[in-house]
């Protein structure tokens, strides 16, 4: 697991070895490629009867779920935004992940990544089947490195927190 503490200032030093740098780097790209795909711009904003990804979904949900119209709208004004936060969330994490030796942070440098790490943890559950907490997911063995990847990012998320 990834060496995360605090530092006597009151900052994060997070340390992760080879092959959890690959993993992030991997999964955040995964994560801005389902952010950005072409039914995430403003095509489906206009027309919400195009289908969209179930990670997408759960990432960008309906603003107003009994309403497609008002949804559509809000949608339009406001997700291309909300994409460019969450695609930079991940591509801070991304840099991070591709830096070698241990990375010291403060406040507003984890948060970020703490995002990034909710929005990569939802879409994971998605694919899983994990809808709440107490919910495995699937029991696929194909499914298994992904189960891994979303355990560990929970408990890579707690360290994270449990530092600040």
């Amino acid at each position: 697991m990834a060496r995360i503490k605090s530092t006597h200032d009151g900052r994060v030093s997070a340390e992760f070895d080879h092959f959890e740098r690959e993993m992030l780097t991997q999964l955040t790209s995964e994560l801005i490629d389902l952010l950005t795909q072409t039914d995430a711009g403003p095509d489906a904003a206009a027309d919400p009867s195009l289908p969209r990804d179930p990670a997408l979904e759960r990432l960008l949900p309906d603003a107003y779920r009994d309403d497609e119209e008002s949804a559509a709208e809000f949608r339009r004004f406001t997700e291309d935004d909300l994409v460019a936060l969450k695609t930079g969330n991940a591509l801070s994490l991304a840099r991070a992940a591709a830096a070698s030796g241990a990375l010291v942070l403060d406040e507003g440098e984890v948060l970020p990544w703490l995002r990034a790490i909710t929005d990569l943890r939802l879409a994971l559950a998605t694919r899983l089947g994990i809808e709440s907490d107490d919910d495995e997911g699937s029991d696929d063995p194909e499914l298994a490195p992904a189960k891994a990847a979303y355990w560990w990012l929970g408990g890579l998320q707690e360290n994270l927190i449990q530092a600040l």
